[in-house]
């Protein structure tokens, strides 16, 4: 039985693509933390508001334990979208070393340049090829 052996480009673009669908849930997760912290802070003031004017008090905390209870589920739902996106950028860098390895067996790479736009550093294997993010 024969083996099938991807190149080096098709996997490096398999995994700049997992990369970057990271990159789009991690985006999403700061947005979601963001406005999670947003409604944490309008909570906190109304909160203290709250204790201030004791006639009030008792529906300014109300409406400020509502708006913590979103910015936690916000931050729940941040704090998931972040694991996801470790997730897929571990498969893609796994699936980049598998097939290293495959090609070549093993060689050392460099993570060099990186990038702040993508999140992600260029390789440079040992035999000299460098694969930019």
């Amino acid at each position: 039985m024969e083996k099938k052996v991807l190149g080096l480009n098709f996997i490096w673009k398999i995994r700049l693509q997992l990369r970057a669908e990271g990159a789009k849930l991690r985006a999403e997760s700061h947005k979601l933390r963001a406005e999670g912290a947003k409604l944490w802070a309008e909570g906190a003031k109304l909160r203290a508001e709250g204790a201030k004017l004791r006639a009030e008090s008792h529906k300014l905390r109300a409406e400020s334990h509502k708006l913590w209870a979103e910015g936690a589920k916000l931050r729940a739902e941040s704090d998931k979208l972040w694991a996801e996106s470790h997730k897929l950028r571990a498969k893609g860098d796994k699936l980049w070393a598998e097939a290293i390895i495959e090609m070549y067996g093993d060689i050392k790479i460099k993570w060099v340049n990186y990038n702040s736009k993508t999140q992600d550093y260029d390789c440079e294997l040992e035999t000299g090829e460098i694969f930019k993010s």
